[in-house]
């Protein structure tokens, strides 16, 4: 079976080793192949496939805001999937978001579709098939590190705070910061419940004044 491999390296954190495993997992071989949002520096580790397969790569583009899934695999699908008869299937990794329109088009022209995803899901399930793909997480430093989505697990295993990107050695800082905050909070509460007393005073001085 004849595979066109579509990637959407933009659509996940996908690393070359990630991908080329899901590869063997297909039952065929690679008759055409093309990488979407591809950038030279952080997807270097592609350029041995690139050349191998002779694929294609397509930029990044920066206006995909309202639709998650490259405007540019949805065309190049249905033109392959009309124009190369030698291909009979389809390998697409992309958001699977807004992917579902482009899969069922896929069917209906008589291919095979396989999507690369990270779990499970009812997109998956309207494919003639899935591969569970491994995805990068972010280690100490900023560098990243590929780990199996089944045992998702980081080196750095320190806590942090919810929301305040500070480690827990820092958690008494931030009790200190939190206590003074409660007693700014009070006395604000003070200092108005203070103003509404003398504010009272003077209404009931005013109505003394008039009827006494």
């Amino acid at each position: 079976m004849n595979y066109a491999v579509l990637v959407d390296l933009n659509s996940m954190r996908l690393s070359y080793d990630s991908f080329a495993k899901a590869l063997t997992q297909i039952d065929g071989k690679v008759a055409y192949a093309k990488l979407y949002g591809y950038n030279n520096k952080r997807n270097n580790d592609f350029n041995n496939f690139i050349k191998t397969y002779g694929a294609e790569v397509a930029l990044p583009v920066n206006n995909r805001k309202k639709v998650r899934i490259d405007i540019r695999q949805v065309i190049d699908a249905m033109i392959i999937a009309c124009t190369h008869k030698s291909v009979d299937a389809f390998f697409i990794i992309c958001s699977e978001l807004d992917s579902i329109a482009m899969i069922n088009a896929l069917k209906k022209l008589g291919k095979k579709v396989v999507m690369g995803i990270q779990s499970p899901s009812f997109v998956a399930e309207q494919c003639d098939g899935f591969v569970t793909l491994e995805r990068l997480v972010a280690a100490d430093g900023g560098e990243e590190k590929s780990v199996s989505n089944n045992n998702l697990e980081v080196e750095d295993e320190r806590e942090f705070l919810p929301y305040s990107g500070i480690e827990s050695k820092k958690i008494d800082e931030m009790k200190v910061i939190k206590e003074e905050l409660a007693k700014l909070i009070e006395a604000k509460k003070r200092q108005k419940s203070e103003i509404e007393i003398g504010q009272n005073v003077l209404q009931l001085d005013d109505l003394l004044k008039q009827y006494f």
